[in-house]
């Protein structure tokens, strides 16, 4: 699939400095780990898990909240996405 972004500056620049910062070369790779991401975000929520980042030192959480997370935990389709996800990785 070919697909074709339009964005501001401010978005451009922050793809190259996130490119930058974790070594990514190119822009395919980038949207690949993007996507990966975002697929496992979906699958946590979905599962009723929520994602968060930890930090252990001072026993503190910041949980991600994005709209489209919150429509994928709420989404009546979750349990048919679920099982044929978990069948894909068996």
């Amino acid at each position: 699939m070919r697909v074709e972004l339009e964005l501001d500056n401010q978005g451009a620049e922050l793809i190259e400095e996130l490119k930058m910062l974790t070594g990514i070369k190119t822009h395919k790779e980038f949207f690949n780990n993007t996507i990966t991401l975002f697929e496992w975000a979906v699958l946590q929520e979905i599962k009723g898990r929520s994602v968060c980042s930890v930090d252990e030192e001072n026993k503190n959480y910041k949980e991600l909240v994005m709209p489209s997370l919150q429509h994928a935990r709420q989404s009546d389709k979750k349990l048919k996405v679920l099982q044929e996800r978990q069948g894909k990785a068996a």
